[in-house]
């Protein structure tokens, strides 16, 4: 299955996606729908997941129950990059200046 995935604009941590080529705007959403959804951004677009498979960023067969449950799935995202190791590791910048 292909799907499109959508961004809160709110929360860049919660999305939804539908099946591919689905207008975000022509599914019926429930009246409770989590407020920071009702504003979204395009992420991805065609991505494929498959049943079954794991993936780094998100869980495929709760997506997919999702969708063919409701036509449409709610979720976060769980690929995480730590820069904190790098940061302020500069080599060359670090270079004591007095040593001159």
């Amino acid at each position: 299955m292909k799907i499109d995935i959508y961004t809160s604009i709110k929360n860049g941590s919660k999305n939804i996606s539908v099946p591919k080529g689905v207008k975000i705007d022509s599914i019926s959403f429930p009246f409770d729908l989590d407020p920071d959804l009702l504003t979204l951004s395009p992420f991805r677009t065609r991505l494929e997941v498959i049943k079954g498979k794991a993936h780094s960023a998100l869980d495929q067969d709760d997506v997919i129950k999702q969708i063919e449950d409701k036509g449409y799935a709610i979720h976060g995202a769980k690929n995480i990059i730590d820069l904190g190791s790098k940061a302020g590791s500069n080599d060359a910048a670090s270079t004591d200046a007095s040593a001159n």
